[in-house]
Formats: structure tokens, C-alpha cells, sequence
């Protein structure tokens, strides 16, 4: 057990000056120890920069499974959330965390974001928390003593000593088990599933995966001689010997869920509140997913890599609403309905906890990068349910579309693809209404009602709010996109939106398929709805022989739909082909027009005994790369769809009609 304090160094000022004093402060220090986010640091004087290696912004991840005495993270260069969480996660608990920024004043209108309510939030907690040392002079900070012993304490702490017994009769026990391990970060989970590989008995073999192998590398070095294979996660076989599955929770569900019924002795590890924020998640969904089969649940609560009272823990935990979910019983009464702005919100933090808690309880892999989106995004509109002034239900919707013509054309060729219109921009390239983009539209992003206050209404109201302001504002739609369920859908179309858009592929985390639902607030969206309906119409019949072929019949009652006649199907069809022939149209959201018109005399003029091996690969087996390769007689699927276009674009009925 770490018997120091980590402490949060923030020094501000100007970028360059900021990272030469930095430099100077770990000067000591070892450099295989440091962590950096920020600019590179080439050409820096001094012994220390040359050995450092800098992450880029957004790719703290990378640092999962080492124990650093040192991070640094430069925010001249924007912040990103989940890098501070994943930082500081990795510092044990004698380091030290060194933050960079403009001057406190000026932050918050220098940030990536302009005038960021999340950074101002944040300096805000920063001037006025005891722990944060904000130095004028900055010298260097000598190597402390802890640091020359890289190795934590070979004792288990009560926590662990639990879980390696409960691993160990999981391995003896005739019928075997599931076993979820949960906890708080720097519980020393890895660690412990470590320690239970060298406990168990020479004759009962173990294997162990995890997302990466650098996150079960702490795994791997506590079980010393006695660490198995690592193997990739899609490369679990079915096997009665133990598996280990470290962070879990980062994961596909359905990978997940597959491994425990096809692997009879099973133990999972997860981060409850962690800085990616998915193991309430998991929790909840594994509970769901193998409600026919037992889980026993445990849960770790003692720091080991950092003291229980860690004043910087208690401070990211402040600052990224690391353990934010809704805490006792939902008061009685009415519940009130209104918009809420970014700074209201953020300007009480008893309700930015509560909301942000329903967010994280109520969508899978919630992370402190969407709360920034939250505070920071000019085009989001959040509106809040109360009950008693306690925050119950919590809705954040986007503001989308509105593009000139020029980009809508350039959407729809697959030449573009501007950020932040995901309904916009799916409509016009996926869906083929070439001019969807131009029309403005809402998009709900999230939507979380308190568990103890569902079945009340209260989504329905916050749904209500919603399109009151668009219509209010002369928005085209109201829309929303999610992993699709039969209950989701009944949800949506009960309050008044319409399936549009199905996708061809399976959301690798929660293994469903996406859907859009749209609702028209004027005549403009309205027939906006009827031509992506038409399209639906037109698309899903193939979409179900392939893509969708594996979709329950439940849903394929929801979303079935007439055909349209044969004059709307052929008008849909050559639009299909034409963005296909001569942009960069997808070949499956184009495969049922492609098979209309491989039987149709057009297709007649393809000679080369290649290019109709090409084309019949194309209609018959459109998922496999492999083959429309070999069929082509050309290098890969790229060069197989380019073929293919230009056999398209050669027909008479791309350029004429």
C-alpha cells in the first residue's frame, strides 16, 4: 500500500515556457516513468526531452497497463477528458501530475472549444482546490527515494487475497461458473488475476484475454512464470479450462457474451468508475444477456496503487464525474419539463452530477469526453425533467443539417463527410436523398430517465419539449439514431418518429444494427420522410437477404413496408447506380439496384468473361472481398468495386436518364 500523496502540479503561462518548466521539474526523474500528452518535443534541450515520447491528444489509452511516476499533459495543444482520467490512472502513489495551460483567466476563450464551459468549470475547480500546487517558480523536484522500487508490494491486500480464492475454486468446481470482478480503478484487479494464475493448481490450465495485450500486461507480470499465452479476444476457442477475460467491460457484449456460454469456467474483470466509464454498463448487461445462467458478483473496494484518502483521485473524480449516478430514492411530486442551457447546468454541480449520472447509467460506455460535448457543443439544446428541483430525466438533442448545395452534392458522392450530421449526412450518402443535408434538423443524442421514475411519462414529455423548440425554430425533423431493439423501436414510434434508415452493420460494442427514425415538423420534412421511406421500402427487401439477414422476425414486422411502385423503384434505382458509377456510393446500401440491373439487358454489353464473373461475385456474394476479388482477376475488393463502377458507369442508363 502506497503510503504517500499524489499531488497535481498546474503551472500556466506561455506554451513554451509552460513545457521548459516541466521539463525542469521531472529533470530527475526517469524518462521510462513519464507519461506525456501534448506536442512533441523535438529539439528541446536538456537530457530528459529526448527520452520522452509523447502521446498525441486523444490517445491516453495507449497508456493502460503501466504504473508511471510521472504525467504531464499539455492542454496549450486542447484537452481532451478521457487522456486526464487515463493519466492520472497510471500514476502510483508517490507521483505526480503536471498540467499545462494558457493563464487561468485566459484558458477557457483559448481552448479548442472557444469560450469552453467545461474548462471554465474546470480552472474554476482547479484555483480553489488545497491539493492543486499552482507554483511561481518551478525548480527541480528531486527523485524520490519510492522511485527506485518499480515493483508493488508482492502482498495481497484483503481485496485481492478474496478474489484469488474465489478464482481458485472457480477452477476446482465441478460445474463450473461465471465470476464478475468489479471496482473502482487502481483496485489492483489485474493484479490479482495475476497472483490467482501462480495460486492455481500445475495440473489446471488457464488462458487469458483482455482488449489489448499491453491492458493485460499487468496480468501477465504478477503471474511471473506461471502467465499463460495471451490470446486476442477473437481468438477464444471454446474450452473447459479457466478463462480470464481482463477489462471486460472494453469489449463488444456480444464477443463477451459468447465467450462466457461457450466457456464453461469464466472470470471477468471490469472498471466501474473509470475514465471510460463502461463497467456499470457491463454489469447491467451481462446481468441481462445471461439471465439463464448464474453470475456471481464481486466487488474490490481498497486502493492499491494510490492511498485510500488520495487527494488527486478525489479531485479527477470531482472534476470528470467519475462516480456521477443518481444516489437515494426519486422524491414524490410533479415533474416539471424546460430547456436548460451548457453554463446553467455546469453552474450547479449538484445538477451537472445528476444529469451526467443519468447519462452514464442510462447509455453503455458513457466517458468524461462527453461531458465536455455536453458543456461545449454550440449546437446541442439540453433540456431537463425535475421532480422537487432534483433532476430526474435528462435530454440532449443536436442541431443538424442546413448544408449548401455544393456539399450536399459532394455528401452524396462520398466525398465529404462534415462532422457532427450524422442524420444529415447518413439520409443524403447512405440513404440516397441527395439534397437531405439542406433541410435543418434536431437530432436526440441521449435521452436517460431515472430508473424509479420510467413508465411515468417523463421521456414522452422530454421528447415533446424537444420538437416544440424545433418546430418553434423552423426546423424540417426531429430524428434520432440507435442500436436497434424491438423495444427502442416501439418506444420511438410511439412517440411519433418513423423508421428511414437501417444500416448494413453491427455496432462492434453492442452488436445491434443502427436505425434512424425521423418525424416531420413541416411540409419540407414531411416530404423528406415520405422519399427516405420510399428508399427504406426500396432497400430493406435485399438488406434482409444479406446484411440483415440474420434479423429477428420482430423487427423485421417493425420495419417492413410496402413497395413502391415501379416507376418510384426505377427513379430510386438509377439514382443508386449513378452516385455508385460516379462517386463513392457503398456497394451494399446500391447491391438490390445492382441485382435489377445485372438482370436487365443493360448488363447485356459486358463482354469480358472477368468483368461477368465480376458482376455475378457482386450479386451473389457482395460481403465477401475475397471472392469479388478472384473473380475479377484483379488485387482486392478496391479494385474489384472500381471495376465496378466503371462497368456501371458505362451503361447508357446512368447517362441518360
Amino acid at each position: 500500500m502506497p503510503g504517500g500523496r499524489r499531488s497535481l502540479i498546474w503551472i500556466e503561462g506561455d506554451a513554451g515556457i509552460c513545457r521548459h518548466q516541466a521539463l525542469t521539474l521531472l529533470a530527475q526523474w526517469p524518462a521510462s516513468r513519464i507519461g506525456w500528452i501534448g506536442a512533441p518535443l523535438t529539439g528541446w534541450p536538456g537530457p530528459l526531452a529526448p527520452r520522452l515520447q509523447p502521446l498525441r491528444p486523444g490517445h491516453g489509452r495507449a497508456l493502460l497497463g503501466r504504473t508511471l511516476a510521472a504525467g504531464v499533459i499539455d492542454a496549450h495543444v486542447g484537452l481532451d477528458p478521457d487522456d486526464l482520467g487515463a493519466l492520472v490512472g497510471t500514476i502510483d502513489g508517490n507521483g505526480m501530475a503536471v498540467l499545462l495551460t494558457p493563464a487561468a483567466e485566459d484558458w477557457p476563450l483559448q481552448a479548442d472549444a472557444g469560450d469552453s464551459v467545461f474548462i471554465r468549470r474546470l480552472a474554476d475547480c482547479l484555483a480553489h482546490e488545497p491539493a492543486v500546487h499552482r507554483p511561481t517558480r518551478v525548480i527541480p523536484c528531486p527523485r524520490p527515494a519510492a522511485l527506485s522500487a518499480t515493483s508493488p508490494d508482492d502482498r495481497p491486500t484483503t481485496d485481492q487475497r478474496r478474489i484469488i480464492r474465489a478464482i481458485t475454486t472457480l477452477a476446482e468446481r465441478p460445474g463450473g461458473g461465471t465470476l464478475l470482478v468489479t471496482a473502482d480503478r487502481g483496485r489492483g484487479k489485474s493484479a490479482a488475476l495475476g497472483m490467482a494464475l501462480q495460486a492455481l493448481e500445475p495440473h489446471r490450465p488457464a488462458r487469458l484475454t483482455a482488449p489489448s495485450r499491453a491492458a493485460a500486461a499487468t496480468a501477465i507480470s504478477r503471474a511471473g512464470d506461471a502467465a499463460p499465452r495471451f490470446i486476442a479476444p477473437e481468438d477464444v476457442t471454446p474450452d473447459d479450462s479457466l478463462l480470464l477475460i481482463d477489462e471486460a467491460a472494453a469489449l463488444p457484449l456480444p464477443l463477451i457474451v459468447r465467450q462466457v456460454n461457450d466457456n464453461p469456467r469464466c472470470v471477468l474483470t471490469g472498471t466501474v468508475h473509470g475514465y471510460e466509464g463502461s463497467g456499470r454498463g457491463l454489469i447491467l448487461r451481462l446481468a441481462e444477456a445471461l439471465s439463464q445462467r448464474p453470475l456471481e458478483h464481486l466487488i474490490m473496494h481498497q486502493p492499491v496503487r494510490w492511498a485510500a484518502d488520495d487527494p488527486l483521485e478525489a479531485l479527477i473524480d470531482r472534476l470528470l464525474l467519475l462516480s456521477a449516478e443518481p444516489d437515494g430514492p426519486a422524491p414524490a411530486g410533479p415533474v416539471t419539463v424546460t430547456a436548460i442551457s451548457a453554463a446553467d447546468l455546469a453552474a450547479d454541480e449538484s445538477d451537472l452530477r445528476d444529469a451526467f449520472g443519468l447519462l452514464v447509467a442510462g447509455h453503455y460506455q458513457t466517458r468524461p469526453r462527453d461531458l465536455r460535448q455536453l458543456l461545449d457543443d454550440p449546437a446541442i439544446r439540453l433540456y431537463t425533467a425535475r421532480n422537487q428541483g432534483r433532476i430526474v430525466g435528462i435530454l440532449a438533442a443536436r442541431i443538424e443539417g442546413g448544408l449548401d448545395t455544393d456539399l450536399c452534392h459532394e455528401i452524396h458522392r462520398g466525398r465529404r463527410r462534415p462532422a457532427g450530421h450524422l442524420i444529415a449526412q447518413s439520409l443524403t450518402f447512405h440513404a440516397g436523398v441527395a439534397g437531405a443535408a439542406r433541410h435543418h434538423g434536431r437530432r436526440i443524442q441521449r435521452i436517460a430517465v431515472r430508473g424509479d421514475c420510467r413508465r411515468q411519462g417523463i421521456g414522452r414529455r422530454l421528447i415533446a419539449a424537444a420538437r416544440q423548440d424545433a418546430q418553434a425554430a423552423g426546423e424540417d425533423w426531429l430524428g434520432t439514431s440507435f442500436g436497434m431493439t424491438a423495444g427502442l423501436l416501439d418506444f420511438w414510434m410511439a412517440c411519433g418518429l418513423t423508421p428511414v434508415r437501417v444500416g448494413n452493420h453491427q455496432d462492434a460494442r453492442s452488436g445491434t444494427f443502427s436505425v434512424i427514425l425521423l418525424q416531420g415538423l413541416n411540409a419540407v420534412g414531411r416530404q423528406l420522410c415520405r422519399e427516405a421511406g420510399l428508399r427504406l421500402a426500396v432497400h430493406l427487401p435485399d438488406q434482409l437477404n444479406h446484411s440483415l439477414r440474420d434479423l429477428s422476425s420482430e423487427l423485421r414486422k417493425r420495419l417492413w413496408r410496402d413497395p413502391p411502385d415501379e416507376p418510384a423503384r426505377r427513379r430510386i434505382d438509377t439514382a443508386d447506380l449513378r452516385a455508385f458509377a460516379l462517386g463513392h456510393r457503398p456497394l451494399l446500401d446500391t447491391h438490390g439496384a445492382l441485382c435489377r440491373w445485372a438482370a436487365s439487358s443493360a448488363a447485356g454489353a459486358v463482354r469480358s468473361a472477368h468483368d461477368r464473373a465480376l458482376l455475378t461475385a457482386a450479386v451473389e456474394t457482395p460481403q465477401q472481398a475475397g471472392a469479388l476479388a478472384r473473380a475479377g482477376g484483379v488485387a482486392g475488393r478496391r479494385a474489384a468495386i472500381a471495376r465496378l463502377r466503371q462497368l456501371i458507369a458505362q451503361s447508357p442508363r446512368i447517362n441518360d436518364e
